[in-house]
C-alpha cells in the first residue's frame, strides 16, 4: 500500500497576545510515525519504506526516487537482510573513503563521503531483516548541502506501518 503525505501543512495556533495574529507551526507531528515533518516538506512512500524531502523535490510516480531543482537526488529502496552486521560491514567496505561516519548502531548506519564535487549520503535503518536505505548525493555547495536539510531527511528514514493507526478520540 502507497500513501502520499506531500500535502502542504497548515495549522493555526493561536496565542491569544494582543494583536498578534495567529502562527503557522514550523512542524507538525506524524500521526503514528512519531516524526516531525517540517513546513514545506512532503513525506513519501515507496516499498514500505518511507522519507522526507523538500516539497521543490520532484518524486517519481512510485516515489522510490526524488530530484531537487538544482540536481541533488535521493533514492531509497527495501533491502532484505540476513544479517544487519554484515550488511554494515559491507557498506564501510564499499564507503571505505567515507569521510564521516555520522552513526553506527543497532538501528541505523549513516555514511558520507566527499569526492570534492558531490557529497553522498548512505543512510540505512534496520528493523530485523527489513532495511530501508537511502541515498542522497548533492552537489559541494547546492542550497540543500546544509546540515539541517541533511539531518532531516536522514532523520525521515524509516519503515512505514503495515496499516496505519486508528486516530485517537
Amino acid at each position: 500500500m502507497r500513501w502520499r503525505l506531500g500535502v502542504p501543512l497548515v495549522a493555526l495556533v493561536c496565542c491569544g497576545l494582543g494583536s498578534q495574529g495567529p502562527e503557522r507551526p514550523q512542524e507538525v507531528e506524524v500521526p503514528g510515525l512519531g516524526i516531525m515533518l517540517k513546513a514545506g516538506w512532503q513525506l513519501l512512500f515507496h516499498d514500505r519504506c518511507r522519507f522526507a524531502v523538500p516539497v521543490s523535490w520532484h518524486p517519481d510516480l512510485d516515489e522510490a526516487f526524488a530530484r531537487a531543482p538544482d540536481g541533488s537526488t535521493f533514492s531509497i529502496e527495501m533491502l532484505k537482510v540476513t544479517s544487519w552486521s554484515a550488511h554494515k560491514a559491507e557498506m564501510r567496505g564499499a564507503f571505505s573513503r567515507a569521510r564521516v561516519i555520522h552513526d553506527d548502531s543497532d538501528r541505523r548506519l549513516w555514511l558520507e563521503a566527499d569526492d570534492g564535487a558531490r557529497v553522498r549520503h548512505y543512510i540505512a535503518v534496520a528493523d530485523n531483516a527489513s532495511v530501508c536505505a537511502g541515498w542522497l548525493e548533492m552537489r559541494v555547495g547546492s542550497s540543500w548541502n546544509t546540515k539541517d536539510t541533511v539531518k532531516r531527511v536522514a532523520d525521515s528514514i524509516g519503515l512505514a506501518p503495515d496499516t496505519w493507526p486508528a486516530e485517537e478520540k
